[in-house]
């Protein structure tokens, strides 16, 4: 009975097999094998940003190392800074002369790709007068553990989760949401073929309840979903679009563009203001003069427009009354 139990949790709740940061995923004698491949002298050690933090140089790994039982006990990416080196264009001209290009990795030890020499002495000249990159250093172990924080949030939410910028473009997908991708487009799936779908007005309805809630429908992936806006210091950066399979609102309460199409001129520009207004009220927290703002027109003609189309501006009036 018990095995059962546990077989039915591990369908609900995924297990993770790596996580950024765990100093257990890249031990500080790991980094020693980036010099063997590339029979390197010295490793550039980059930022998220790909700015140059600082050197790391074999020799001084190599001593490090040499107490390992002590070396263990320390993380990555403290071991990485503790020995990353300020070195001036004289100091890297023995290098740079032997040698054409180099391997740069991140504070955790991971391969960030290759620098030509010129790449290096350009990067190297950047901060030639500045400390080893110390608070860029903890920016970036800030934000590899955000970004797990969000990859853990993402992956136990049970919805199909997909985030786009504002051109359109894939920002990052949950496995629950790759899951229905690969079922629609198969494993050699590419990404930019979901893009083109949800672009596609032809290929996305979208319908408005009693709540004046908007949801969309995708013909390709047989999905519903919301259009939720993502916002960085008060500017739209994109959309995250939480799926469903099913809509939970009745089928009568909804009213789509496929009804739009049997309607006059007229009745479709009226539809679709409804819609506009009802979006823009929910995006300013059904906030009167925000909205007006919004849709640059008065208070009272949105009041007006508002009752034409029966939506409700009640929490808006409650407010003011407190």
């Amino acid at each position: 009975m018990q095995d059962r139990k546990n077989e039915e949790k591990k369908d609900v709740t995924r297990e993770f097999e790596e996580n950024p940061y765990d100093p257990d995923r890249m031990n500080p004698e790991d980094v020693m094998r980036h010099f063997f491949l590339d029979d390197v002298p010295i490793l550039p050690v980059i930022s998220k940003t790909g700015s140059l933090l600082g050197i790391l140089r074999k020799d001084d790994l190599v001593s490090e190392l040499s107490d390992i039982e002590r070396v263990k006990k320390q993380k990555t990416d403290q071991f990485i800074q503790k020995l990353l080196k300020k070195m001036t264009l004289d100091d890297l001209l023995p290098y740079v002369t032997r040698h054409r290009e180099f391997s740069v990795i991140n504070i955790f030890g991971e391969a960030q790709g290759k620098w030509s020499r010129l790449q290096l002495l350009e990067a190297s000249e950047n901060i030639a007068r500045k400390q080893p990159g110390t608070r860029e250093i903890e920016k970036q172990r800030d934000d590899q553990v955000m970004d797990w924080i969000i990859y853990l949030i993402l992956e136990h939410l049970p919805r199909p989760l997909y985030a786009m910028n504002n051109a359109g473009k894939t920002m990052f997908y949950n496995s629950h949401f790759e899951e229905i991708i690969i079922q629609n487009f198969g494993n050699d799936y590419d990404i930019t073929a979901v893009e083109k779908s949800l672009g596609d007005p032809a290929k996305n309805d979208f319908y408005y309840n009693d709540s004046d809630e908007i949801l969309f429908y995708n013909q390709e992936l047989g999905l519903y979903y919301e259009k939720v806006p993502l916002q960085n210091k008060k500017q739209s950066i994109g959309f995250l679009i939480m799926c469903d399979r099913e809509s939970n609102i009745p089928v009568a309460a909804l009213t789509s563009r496929k009804n739009l199409k049997k309607q006059s001129l007229e009745q479709r520009l009226e539809s679709l203001e409804k819609i506009i207004i009802s979006e823009t009220l929910k995006e300013h927290g059904n906030n009167i003069e925000k909205t007006a703002s919004a849709l640059k027109i008065s208070k009272q003609a949105l009041v007006t427009r508002a009752g034409k189309h029966g939506i409700s501006l009640e929490k808006t009036t409650n407010r003011k009354k407190k």
